[in-house]
């Protein structure tokens, strides 16, 4: 079989083929043409396709900030007139001002901002200043979908930049990166380190270390066929390993340049499957990632959802683990063993209201009909029919929301057979009933909590990350704690609490303006007005030329 011709149309994302004089297009693409396809002519679609989905650049040009304008940022910074939200103290500083050069804070006070010489001003006009916001637990580079078109490149490519930008946008100035297309987040980083693609910093782990078969165990040809060659271009979001020496491997591999280790804990699928066993690894098989993860000074994250992977973190040195326990409350002696360890968490409640899959079933079960779960729906559902669709491509959150349909169409028993890889919602309603529960003793517990979202998951969109805030008050969180969440303590969780987190001499100058404090009304967070990142103003919701805010001495 021959393919005399393949067309990419960059104003309407989407492949077109000419195989034998026929053309083909639409779904067509992922059944009988990919179906008669000859190993010649899969390897060479592979790797077009592989290209389209791994050019952040693709369209040839940067993307602009937003209303920000052509500044030198070589002078020194003066911000004025501010009112700085301290984190650490809790209090509110009236008629602050800073000095930032090189991207740091070099000095601060209150009152009579000083004599400012060759430099650049803003006039904050009492408006609140916060540390940058950061995003704990994120996927950058993925798409957020359940499943994937080949049609939808461009929609795939569009939305994976826009990830950085939606970021950016919401405030959030550093991310922590949980698993990745490594080759594809390098790209995505350069394009930021030129100026072309407005970005938050990232701290990554590389991929997943996974053992074959565990979380995630979706075979990534089942979903894309040409996953795996993809990947030559793009990498993997995980490292499958079979066995002790292979996982030694992947440890290396994966350490040259990582700023911590991500591994999964559970033995438990998440998915909906009639088996629910997965693999785990065994005791020498961590023995030998946490002696090595002192050797290389790497911290350790892992992945749970269930009290058998809580368990086993209270066995070794994590650093924090990610998510909730959803399948019971945890007793005060497992919260004091977390507490003594020095484990933190984040726990990604937007992840359990997003999976909040009421649509599983015929009538919902009435253990799942109380006042908590009953709130969560409602936010969920204003959600999903309205900032949702700002945060997401329109056609990718509708293709989510098509795909819950399976659920009924199919039957929940038989989703996995028929390769359709959707969550069991079961888990993540008793992960608000007993998650929240769990949190809450955390808290008062003072172990360290972070900050994220799983942004990069379906309907865990990016822009969204003031959905955790909201829960967070909802489980009874004060404003200053949330705040808190989400500056200085993931700072902490991130081991960079000595660079962000806080407005303090020596630190970064990641910095959002808000016209409200967060400590009176958490909801402003969903509005900054300007946001900077070491210093270099990354977004503004307006002109601040026109409006004073900004003015340059000499």
């Amino acid at each position: 079989m021959e393919i005399i011709s393949i067309q990419l149309d960059i104003e309407y994302g989407r492949l077109y083929f000419t195989v034998n004089d026929r053309f083909y297009t639409g779904e067509d693409m992922d059944n009988e043409l990919f179906s008669k396809l000859g190993r010649r002519d899969f390897i060479k679609y592979a790797a077009i396709t592989a290209a389209a989905v791994s050019m952040p650049s693709l369209q040839g040009c940067a993307i602009p900030k937003k209303n920000v304008p052509s500044l030198d940022y070589s002078k020194p910074l003066l911000m004025k007139n501010a009112r700085l939200v301290n984190v650490i103290s809790g209090k509110v500083v009236d008629k602050a001002w800073l000095i930032i050069e090189k991207g740091f804070i070099v000095k601060q006070g209150t009152g009579a901002a000083p004599n400012h010489q060759n430099g650049i001003i803003f006039d904050l006009k009492d408006r609140y200043l916060i540390p940058g916001l950061i995003d704990a637990h994120c996927h950058v580079s993925a798409s957020p979908v359940f499943s994937m078109r080949m049609i939808d490149l461009l929609n795939h490519s569009h939305q994976q930049k826009q990830n950085f930008i939606s970021a950016i946008e919401s405030g959030v100035t550093t991310i922590r990166d949980m698993g990745a297309f490594f080759g594809l987040l390098q790209m995505f980083i350069r394009d930021i380190e030129k100026g072309n693609l407005p970005g938050p910093r990232v701290v990554y782990c590389n991929t997943m270390l996974n053992i074959m078969g565990s979380h995630p165990e979706i075979p990534p040809s089942d979903i894309n066929i040409f996953a795996k060659p993809a990947s030559l271009f793009m990498g993997m979001i995980m490292d499958n390993f079979q066995d002790t020496d292979e996982m030694k491997e992947c440890l290396e591999r994966n350490a040259k340049t990582a700023s911590f280790i991500k591994l999964t804990l559970d033995n438990q699928t998440v998915f909906c499957k009639k088996n629910k066993n997965i693999p785990v690894y065994t005791k020498e098989q961590l023995d030998v990632i946490f002696r090595f993860a002192e050797k290389k000074g790497l911290p350790v994250s892992g992945h749970h959802h269930f009290k058998f992977g809580f368990d086993r973190a209270m066995d070794y040195p994590f650093n924090s683990i990610e998510h909730i326990v959803s399948d019971t409350v945890l007793s005060d002696d497992d919260i004091m063993k977390m507490s003594k360890k020095n484990v933190a968490i984040v726990p990604t409640l937007t992840v359990a209201q997003s999976f909040l899959i009421e649509e599983a079933f015929e009538q919902l079960p009435e253990r799942y009909q109380t006042p908590q779960i009953k709130k969560e729906l409602k936010v969920r559902k204003e959600y999903f029919d309205n900032e949702a669709k700002k945060h997401c491509d329109p056609l990718l959150h509708e293709q989510n929301l098509a795909d819950l349909k399976y659920y009924k169409i199919i039957g929940r028993d038989k989703l996995w057979e028929n390769k359709k890889f959707l969550p069991n919602p079961d888990i993540y309603f008793n992960m608000i009933a007993n998650g929240f529960v769990n949190l809450k003793k955390m808290n008062q517990a003072g172990i360290l909590i972070g900050c994220g979202i799983d942004a990069g998951m379906p309907f865990d969109y990016f822009g969204g990350i003031y959905r955790e805030y909201e829960m967070l008050q909802r489980v009874g969180f004060s404003n200053l704690e949330i705040v808190r969440c989400a500056t200085i303590n993931s700072a902490k969780i991130l081991h960079m609490k000595d660079k962000t987190g806080s407005l303090e001499n020596g630190k970064y100058a990641d910095m959002v303006v808000l016209d409200k404090s967060p400590l009176d009304d958490i909801r402003t967070l969903r509005n900054p007005q300007m946001v900077f990142k070491q210093g270099d103003l990354m977004f503004s919701t307006g002109n601040p030329l026109q409006d004073g805010t900004i003015t340059e001495s000499s």
